[in-house]
């Protein structure tokens, strides 16, 4: 037997349908009488309506009146919530739940399209409410953004370096067997782990560059501290620690006048041979920088005159020509900076990173990332976490030769 289909219908519905079969015959019958006669049923439908109401409005006071007995009635056995029940969300269960919307969106690429380190991509998620690609604080992969979105470009068994910017990361060379006979100085064992075959890395340099370095087994571990630094002695011959460091000779550079500061953020006197090699401070477009995005390269590397400075500037090329380019980074190296143009799509620089100038002032005290910039530089290297050959520009062996001098200064190249 079927069950008639009104049965199951909500009141509301057959509310509707009933009010809308009496408006069809309302116009049926203006059609085929006249407009007295509908008009007459119109009343009378509006009578009936009126009366339908009160009826509503009678029985929800009966209900009402029953009060108690009919809630005993309808109380569920057993503490067990009525299935027909409904509770108004609260202001704070409705926010939850707007937070744990917000918290699955995707997130954008935080510093423009490009590279990351899975590990910074999963802190930035977690201090913006966001997710990418269910990036860990522990995960090995490097991740790509663009408008499209996020995805996961490589896995880096060697782990991951963050670049000079926030969207130029790179999985890190394989770590170099330890190769370590007797002593060696740090950064003349990683120059020596670049020319293998497969080029690899040192792990405890840069940070320990200027000490000795030696092999407990097959691991990496320091000999020892070298508080002036570390002589570098002929191949066959043990490294050591230096007592004291030598004055080095002088740089052999040009005459510079001293004038106040170009721009905040710069050692007094990177600020003036900035000057001498026609830079102007329009040009400069970062000297120090504490986004985490960039592992510190623009960090403060000291103070100078009661100021913070980083040996670290960059530099604005818009408007140069590929010539004009070259001329100002021979400029730059004549002045004791080690420079490098980072021309998108070449010489390990991403292809969806901004084009500009990357220099170091060899001359002052500095944090390990750009001490490992100026070896690259000395070694004719990109200065980037490849540490690939650098074929944009070349200085001359004059050039190399200031800032060799002015980095040893403070330490060993």
């Amino acid at each position: 037997m079927t069950t008639p289909r009104m049965q199951y219908e909500p009141e509301n519905t057959q509310v509707s349908r009933s009010r809308g079969r009496k408006a069809s015959s309302f116009w049926a019958l203006a059609r085929a009488g006249g407009i007295a006669p509908a008009i007459g049923m119109l009343q009378a439908v509006l009578v009936l309506s009126l009366a339908m109401t009160g009826c509503e409005s009678s029985m929800e006071g009966r209900i009402a009146d029953a009060g108690p007995a009919r809630d005993a009635a309808a109380a569920p056995r057993d503490g067990a919530a009525s299935p027909d029940a409904f509770t108004p969300a609260s202001d704070a269960s409705m926010s939850d739940a707007f937070a744990e919307d917000a918290a699955v969106l995707d997130c954008p690429c935080f510093d423009g399209p490009g590279t990351y380190c899975e590990a910074d991509v999963a802190a930035h998620a977690a201090e913006e409410g966001c997710v990418a690609l269910r990036a860990s604080a522990t995960g090995h992969r490097l991740l790509a953004c663009d408008d499209s979105g996020w995805t996961a470009s490589a896995t880096c068994g060697s782990g991951c370096e963050t670049g000079e910017t926030g969207a130029s990361a790179e999985c890190s060379l394989p770590i170099c067997d330890c190769f370590v006979r007797s002593a060696w100085c740090g950064a003349s064992a990683a120059r020596h782990g670049l020319t293998l075959d497969p080029p690899c890395r040192v792990p405890l340099v840069p940070a320990h560059d200027t000490d000795i370095l030696g092999c407990d087994g097959t691991r990496w571990i320091v000999q020892t501290a070298c508080s002036e630094g570390c002589f570098e002695a002929p191949t066959g011959v043990a490294d050591a620690c230096i007592s004291s460091r030598p004055t080095p000779a002088a740089p052999g550079w040009p005459a510079c006048a001293h004038h106040g500061l170009l721009h905040s953020g710069l050692h007094p006197e990177a600020s003036d041979r900035l000057r001498c090699a026609g830079v102007t401070s329009s040009q400069i477009t970062q000297t120090i920088g504490y986004a985490t995005a960039s592992a510190g390269y623009h960090a403060p590397d000291g103070t100078a005159g009661g100021l913070p400075y980083t040996a670290a500037v960059d530099l604005s090329v818009r408007g140069l020509t590929t010539t004009q380019i070259r001329a100002l980074l021979a400029r730059l190296a004549e002045n004791g900076f080690a420079p490098w143009y980072r021309q998108p799509g070449h010489d390990g620089w991403p292809a969806s990173e901004a084009p500009h100038i990357h220099a170091v002032f060899a001359g002052v005290v500095m944090k390990a990332e750009l001490r490992g910039q100026i070896r690259d530089f000395l070694a004719g290297r990109n200065g980037l976490a490849s540490h690939t050959h650098y074929s944009f520009w070349s200085p001359t062996a004059a050039t190399r030769e200031i800032i060799r001098l002015l980095f040893m200064r403070h330490y060993t190249p």
